[in-house]
């Protein structure tokens, strides 16, 4: 029980960490729309009361760098401003599908058609879910809506209290509830029990992960890697793209959310449409998408992030489960969770102090404060600015920030190769010197690095010779082989101690041979993969 409870936590607070960048940049996005944007430019924004609003819906989503989790405050705003039910629910499944950080990352994994086929298919997923949710769902278009009448550095401040106000309300409650879906797999599940759930041409794959995805909370760059794992053990196509729409796409915060504002019935149509129309798409893409030459590993370790993930057994301490659990969250997930502990402690701050000044400054008429006395002087923090500009200042702000977190989360080739050399000595000297903890912490952070340094080749120098992806693959090859070597010894290590009852010994000189082969050749493909990216 202790195990569960621990994996369970762990599971709740690693999954925390990881929304918490997007969850930023979905409230400030709804703050944006809310106090910058207003209700009719945000309605043309998203395509208007037409069906032109469900792909449009669709193609904004796949732009803004938002998961399942950093949606919820902006479906909160649209709501309120009246957008038509059916573009609220396209944007819901796709904005935290793919962004052009992760679609990048993706094209690396797999071939490209097989991203943009999922992308497409998407779109034939949103667009059939808009029309249908549009009649389920009573809804008629706001004759007068009404916004905050703000300007100025007041506009700023609101902005920020409302990022601050929302996460302790709403937005911080279905939080909880989204990763509720992780504890409750972590709880559930044993450590590693969903490796071998979803071979290739299993008849029953697209439907085990279709039911196994929705409790599931990730972000877009995690399923990316999980899909490329996916397709490199040659398991499902079909779980592959039931993982992506029901375990990216939706969470049980977004089910909540839907069901407490439209209501419950027409919630469980909506769900079961969306459920049946992903396992369709799921079953007709299964053969086609079968990546040739790829042969079915028989497990695969992509899913192993929502299992339990701590094993049982006697050396379980508080000390091992916090060092664990801070090992998995990088540095870009702690500054997140600092800004959010800021705002969370700032929205207490306003929900205990401040709600009766928010409330008269949204209400308060600009105008008033423009006939204030003439001595007040206009500045460059105190003047008015249309709807039009902020519109066109945060597109083209989308765009620049979308261009230079590319350039920035995949850095040049040479910045690359350095960390990778750094990862694959940490990965080496822990195999020699028997630290296989070490070593197993840092194969995925090598195995990371490679293809970050393939993306960030491509959009410096706009190609990728097949050379250098050859060597980049068997890298990475030969990283799951000294991974898997690793465990299998450090099983024969346990069972040779006698702290494991499995009936199968295993050879443990055979399996340190195959570690020193490997470690080898890693070094050797390590070299050649450096000459061919200089």
């Amino acid at each position: 029980m202790d195990v569960m409870l621990a994996g369970g936590l762990m599971r709740f607070v690693q999954g925390l960490a990881s929304a918490a960048p997007t969850m930023i940049v979905g409230l400030f996005i709804a703050g944006l729309l809310r106090y910058y944007l207003g209700t009719a430019d945000t309605i043309r924004l998203f395509g208007g009361n037409g069906l032109r609003s469900l792909p449009q819906s669709w193609l904004i989503g796949m732009l803004l760098p938002v998961c399942s989790i950093g949606v919820i405050p902006i479906l909160r705003e649209m709501k309120r401003m009246g957008i038509r039910p059916g573009a609220i629910t396209a944007f819901a499944l796709s904005a935290p599908l793919f962004n052009p950080l992760s679609l990048l990352y993706g094209l690396t994994l797999t071939r490209p058609y097989v991203i943009v086929g999922f992308a497409l298919a998407s779109l034939g997923v949103v667009t059939a879910l808009g029309m249908v949710w549009d009649r389920l769902t009573s809804w008629t278009p706001m004759d007068d809506p009404k916004d905050p009448e703000v300007i100025g550095l007041r506009r700023i401040a609101l902005t920020f209290f409302y990022m601050a106000r929302e996460l302790c309300g709403p937005t911080g409650v279905l939080t909880i509830v989204a990763l509720s879906g992780l504890f409750l797999l972590g709880f559930l599940l044993p450590h590693g029990a969903l490796q071998s759930s979803v071979e290739q041409l299993d008849p029953f794959a697209p439907l085990k992960m279709a039911v196994a995805a929705v409790p599931i909370y990730a972000p877009p760059m995690l399923t990316m890697s999980q899909l490329g794992m996916m397709f490199a053990h040659g398991n499902s196509p079909g779980a592959a793209f039931c993982l992506l729409l029901l375990g990216t796409g939706v969470n049980f915060a977004t089910l909540w959310w839907i069901a407490s504002s439209y209501g419950i019935k027409p919630t469980l149509i909506w769900f079961l449409v969306l459920f049946t129309v992903v396992v369709g798409f799921a079953y007709a893409v299964e053969r086609p998408l079968i990546p040739p030459g790829v042969e079915p590993a028989g497990h695969t370790h992509a899913f192993d992030v929502y299992t339990n993930p701590l094993h049982s057994g006697p050396g379980l301490t508080m000390d091992s489960v916090v060092s664990k659990l801070a090992e998995s969250i990088g540095l870009v997930e702690r500054i997140g969770v600092g800004v959010l502990l800021v705002l969370a402690l700032l929205g207490w701050v306003i929900r205990l102090r401040l709600d009766g000044w928010i409330e008269r400054q949204e209400t308060e008429k600009e105008t008033e404060k423009i006939e204030a006395p003439k001595s007040t002087k206009r500045t460059a923090w105190n003047r008015p600015v249309s709807p039009r500009a902020v519109g066109i200042t945060c597109l083209a702000g989308l765009v620049a920030f979308s261009v230079v977190a590319c350039y920035a989360y995949y850095p040049s080739p040479g910045e690359v190769l350095e960390e990778m050399r750094l990862a694959r000595t940490e990965v080496l000297s822990g195999a020699v010197s028997r630290d296989y903890k070490r070593a197993l912490l840092w194969i995925p952070i090598l195995e990371e690095w490679s293809r970050k340094l393939e993306v960030g080749y491509a959009i410096r120098f706009f190609e990728l010779r097949p050379y250098q992806q050859m060597q980049a693959h068997l890298l990475r090859k030969k990283l799951e082989l000294l991974e898997h070597a690793i465990e299998h010894a450090s099983l024969a290590i346990e069972q040779a101690n006698g702290t494991t009852t499995s009936k199968s010994k295993i050879d443990l000189d055979q399996e340190l041979r195959e570690i020193d082969q490997l470690r080898a050749e890693i070094s050797a493909n390590g070299q050649r993969l450096a000459r061919a990216f200089r």
